[in-house]
């Protein structure tokens, strides 16, 4: 018995030492390569007086797939922008969008990931679009009138039948894919009617097409990469109960005939 307890205590630190070594030469989940890319980036300050741009101006940027912008351009597709000029002035180290050169044909398919469609929405209230940027997330509030059964007072009479308004949030967490006419350049008309393109998967994109035709639609920004309030159940429903509970146990405000120090 006495030599079995050392014999156990080693094997037991034999295998805390596997493990501790295997977690060393582990590469963590952030750091593996399937969540990295390579874009186009500038190797040196390029702008529209520089002309046809030169392989030369060009480097690879390695990225996290999550991090990307919508409109960087992968390291394959180099090609694309040899030869062609920028409309704006680019820095050394940043990345070259699809919008920084000129005639290059756009295609938001390029900045959808797997299993995602892109899909135009309209909001209500437009007063958010004009902040907003490609890339950014937002959540997408919806209001809808329901009908609910009200009885009278008088049993007798028939129940009466309300229109009742309930807002909700349809999807905490969308991203952004374009505004405006596709091209990634802002301009005055194009928050008309507050129209942006979304990146959704195919349930959503179902869903939102069916909730534009029954319900107003509104924007919430998040903060890009904000991992709370990811559930629906999360914000839960504002009805006309919610106010009435609001004026519970509440004090009449009464108001002075005059103004104060008169």
């Amino acid at each position: 018995m006495k030599n079995t307890i050392p014999l156990i205590i080693a094997v037991v630190l034999g295998l805390v030492a596997v493990f501790a070594v295997s977690r060393m030469i582990r590469p963590k989940d952030a750091d593996r390569e399937d969540q990295y890319t390579f874009v186009v980036s500038a190797a040196k300050e390029i702008t529209p007086r520089d002309g046809a741009i030169k392989e030369s101006w060009l480097m690879k940027r390695r990225v996290e797939m999550s991090s990307m912008p919508s409109k960087a351009i992968p390291w394959t597709q180099v090609n694309r922008i040899v030869g062609q000029s920028t409309i704006r002035a680019i820095a050394r180290g940043d990345y070259i969008l699809a919008s920084d050169v000129a005639g290059l044909e756009i295609r938001l398919s390029d900045a959808l990931a797997d299993g995602e469609w892109a899909v135009p929405v309209t909001f209500s209230d437009p007063a958010l679009v004009k902040f907003l940027q490609p890339g950014d997330e937002i959540a997408i509030l919806g209001t809808s009138v329901m009908q609910q059964t009200v009885q009278q007072q008088d049993m007798s009479e028939k129940p009466e039948t309300v229109d009742m308004r309930a807002t909700s949030v349809i999807f905490p967490c969308v991203r952004i894919l374009d505004i405006g006419k596709g091209d990634g350049i802002r301009r005055e008309d194009d928050i008309s009617g507050g129209s942006i393109i979304l990146a959704l998967t195919p349930q959503q994109s179902a869903t939102l097409i069916a909730a534009q035709r029954t319900m107003e639609l509104y924007p919430a920004l998040r903060r890009t990469g904000d991992t709370r309030a990811l559930k629906r159940r999360d914000v839960g429903i504002v009805t006309d109960g919610t106010f009435e509970a609001l004026r519970d146990n509440l004090e009449s405000v009464v108001l002075p005939d005059a103004a104060p120090g008169q």
